[in-house]
């Protein structure tokens, strides 16, 4: 199973509330994840964390990016309800262990976010090796905009590391729909995808269009 991952990357909490409902309402599938992204997170806390889980009870994650104290930022997140975090990978190698160990006390999921790495393979085989859940290969909105790359990019490396270790992997950075057949080839467990649904003139439509290509 492929699960698609909805980053909400507002900073209005009713346009991503608002969203959420509209696919929640339409479209009852255990494959779905949302995402409340870094830029909603920045502008109101962990509120949409909470509200998001209280209202769908859909798996929720929270993309929090922690960089270094990690018990307070995930703790508060799992508190909040996320069933998952992110830390990333630029992060010490203490941190990483900490939000590892965290996941596992509170039964809760945790996802290393590569963004920024210079080396993903290599530090994707790190980290999986202190025990996440899950490693992400993520491109960010910045590269994808000056260097004009995207998620394919990373499909070679990505699918490399799933060979060589058995670790499941998510993937993002700008993947449309066209790109959904290119990144099965690689076997990701998690397709996360942001503007290609939350800024589409019909995001309930381009969900269940996502999953028609995901398997099941």
């Amino acid at each position: 199973m492929t699960y698609l991952q909805i980053a909400l990357d507002f900073t209005s909490m009713t346009k991503a509330l608002d969203l959420v409902m509209a696919i929640f309402r339409e479209v009852r599938d255990g494959r779905v994840w949302f995402e409340v992204g870094t830029p909603l997170i920045k502008s109101w806390g962990l509120i949409p964390v909470r509200l998001i889980k209280e209202a769908t009870n859909m798996f929720v994650v929270a993309d929090t990016k922690t960089i270094d104290a990690a018990e307070l930022e995930i703790g508060e997140a799992f508190k909040s309800g996320a069933d998952a975090a992110t830390v990333l990978g630029l992060a010490d190698d203490s941190t990483i262990r900490a939000g590892v160990e965290l996941a596992k006390t509170n039964g809760k999921t945790l996802i290393v976010d590569l963004i920024g790495v210079q080396r993903p393979y290599e530090r994707a085989v790190q980290v999986y090796s202190m025990g996440p859940d899950y490693v992400l290969f993520h491109i960010g909105v910045d590269v994808q905009r000056a260097r004009g790359l995207s998620a394919v990019e990373l499909v070679k490396e990505a699918y490399r590391f799933k060979r060589e270790t058995g670790g499941r992997y998510c993937i993002a950075g700008g993947i449309k729909l066209e790109d959904v057949e290119r990144l099965l080839e690689a076997e990701p467990d998690v397709i996360v995808v942001g503007g290609a649904i939350t800024r589409s003139s019909n995001p309930v439509k381009t969900v269940l269009d996502f999953l028609e290509k995901l398997p099941k």
